[in-house]
């Protein structure tokens, strides 16, 4: 597989995930090359990115060109079928989004099979931009603007935005991924060209701690079989400094939750082992409820669960189960699944 990984250039602290994701890989005896575009743009820092974001958009947009073209020829160069690719979609320069219109350049030298698109808490993006590099001078002019909780959510939402518009317009697949998410769903990703994904829902907002080790024993086996999208890998914020702030990550939460993972995936696992019957959450609910409008499979993991509300409407019959054995062996028996390596 091709993977092209878009993604902020700044805050993200997404190298660190990418590495760990080709050592796997390696690990696996897969050879994978990378490639990142704004590292060969710059030439490895030689020529200052904020220099180059203040010529024409034409010229920066014939410097990317020329080095999708050279990635192109790299990648084939190397015989791998494998390879990641790391570039943005968009830049945020002062107080401008810019778009990176390369979909054609992508499409027509790279020719990736998957997009995903990296994410992480916007108040943990907020902290890494207040504390750039002494020798940078593109993070510091980043920080010297001092971008708004808003502003960011919104850089955070153009990204993803014009990476699924490239996704469509190739005929791709586009995932939305957060950079605490296991290195092994990238690597599944790179590997299993048709890999299953699956989003777990489950209360987030009140759990015991045995629930939340029974919800997390879930999502840890299920990652064998599937890319298992878990919304605790994004750290909310406690604490707010002023309630736009509370008001715009509230809402940018429920459409991240609602549209790029659970509108993204192949499937919904809604997990609520409680025997003592505590109310479903509001957010499962909804969430199942876009899942059934995006046509999406939908499983539930709930003891004794059985309604006409589970399982006429929000659950698909023959798809509720009462125990997470239950669930694993009719993923194994009745649908086909099988433990990837």
């Amino acid at each position: 597989m091709r993977v092209l990984v878009t993604g902020m250039i700044a805050g993200l602290d997404d190298r660190e995930y990418l590495e760990k994701a080709v050592k796997l890989c390696a690990s696996k005896g897969l050879h994978v090359p990378v490639f990142n575009l704004m590292d060969m743009v710059t030439r490895g820092g030689g020529k200052p990115l904020e220099k180059m974001l203040g010529t024409t958009d034409y010229i920066f947009e014939l410097t990317r060109e020329r080095e999708w073209i050279r990635i192109g020829y790299e990648i084939e160069k190397s015989a791998s079928p494998y390879a990641l690719v790391r570039a943005p979609a968009t830049i945020e320069w002062n107080r401008v989004n810019r778009k990176c219109k390369d979909a054609r350049y992508i499409q027509q030298y790279v020719r990736p099979d998957l997009i995903v698109t990296l994410i992480d808490a916007e108040w943990l993006i907020q902290k890494r931009l207040e504390s750039p590099p002494a020798d940078d001078a593109f993070l510091a002019a980043i920080k010297a603007r001092d971008h708004t909780i808003y502003e960011i959510l919104s850089w955070m939402n153009e990204e993803v935005s014009l990476s699924e518009d490239w996704a469509k317009m190739m005929g791709i697949r586009h995932l939305v991924l957060a950079t605490k998410q296991p290195p092994r769903s990238l690597y599944q990703l790179i590997r299993y060209p048709e890999i299953h994904a699956f989003y777990a829902s489950y209360c987030m907002t009140h759990a015991e701690p045995e629930v939340r080790r029974q919800v997390n024993s879930v999502i840890e086996r299920l990652n064998h079989y599937a890319v298992v999208v878990d919304p605790q890998t994004i750290e909310i914020g406690a604490h707010f400094d002023d309630f736009r702030d509370k008001e715009a990550i509230y809402a940018f939460t429920v459409h991240r939750d609602l549209h790029w993972f659970v509108g993204k995936t192949d499937s919904t696992l809604a997990i609520h082992p409680y025997l003592e019957r505590p109310p479903l959450s509001t957010g499962m609910m909804d969430e199942l409820g876009h899942a059934r409008d995006y046509h999406k499979n939908r499983y539930m993991i709930y003891p004794k669960g059985l309604s006409p509300f589970t399982t006429d409407s929000y659950i698909e019959k023959g798809r509720l189960f009462d125990t997470e054995e239950e669930f694993f062996r009719h993923l194994e028996t009745v649908e086909g699944f099988q433990i990837k390596d």
